[in-house]
């Protein structure tokens, strides 16, 4: 069966899916030792607020990153203009 790629990147998409297979190994475990749904409930909802936190800090440094690279590009623009 063909997978449509969804315009997206071959990293974006390998990332992902290296997530839903981690996602599906959990519940497979999960199933298999009859681990109580609350305890696992609680893990899933720790590990989302895990990753959304690494996500946000993660687009925080790169937009500072990003924003520093401008105004240093400004700032050396305008000196190389003024000369």
């Amino acid at each position: 069966m063909i997978i449509p790629k969804f315009n997206m990147r071959k990293k974006t998409r390998s990332i992902l899916t290296g997530l839903l297979v981690a996602v599906t190994s959990l519940i497979a475990l999960a199933v298999g030792y009859e681990e109580a749904r609350a305890n696992m409930l609680s893990f899933f909802i720790g590990c989302l607020l895990l990753l959304g936190g690494i996500a946000v800090i993660a687009a925080s440094v790169v937009a500072v990153w990003v924003g520093m690279r401008q105004v240093v590009r400004l700032l050396l623009g305008k000196r190389e203009d003024e000369g």
